[in-house]
């Protein structure tokens, strides 16, 4: 008998996007090469504000949702959250509803991320 090989699918854009008023404003990104879904990439309209990445990188894309969303960051590691706002200190998720609020764009997030990387 062959030995079955587990394999685990990565996360989904449904995984990060809890609501979207319309899947037709997603967009296609250029995106560096091994970008990896839930890390934040540079959207070209906006220079200083950072989206999600809802896909890994294919063809040298990825998918963001740039408008009315609310995006789960549970799924997402720390460094990624922090790197998704130019802003240090305080709270980063307060940072990053800040930024996506003239957007329509919410993000939650159901623990605790610390502004300057260490252990709380």
């Amino acid at each position: 008998m062959s030995k079955a090989k587990t394999e685990i699918l990565g996360p989904v854009i449904s995984d990060f996007l809890k609501y979207e008023a319309t899947p037709l404003t997603r967009v296609a990104v250029a995106a560096s090469q091994g970008t990896k879904a839930g890390t934040f990439v540079s959207f070209p309209l906006r220079s200083e504000f950072k989206l999600l990445a809802l896909t890994d990188e294919a063809d040298g894309k990825v998918i963001v949702q740039p408008h009315n969303c609310i995006i789960n960051l549970d799924r997402c590691s720390d460094d990624a959250i922090r790197g998704g706002t130019s802003k240090t200190g305080g709270n980063v998720i307060e940072h990053l509803n800040k930024d996506g609020d003239p957007y329509g764009i919410v993000y939650v997030l159901n623990r605790i991320v610390n502004p300057n990387g260490s252990e709380l």
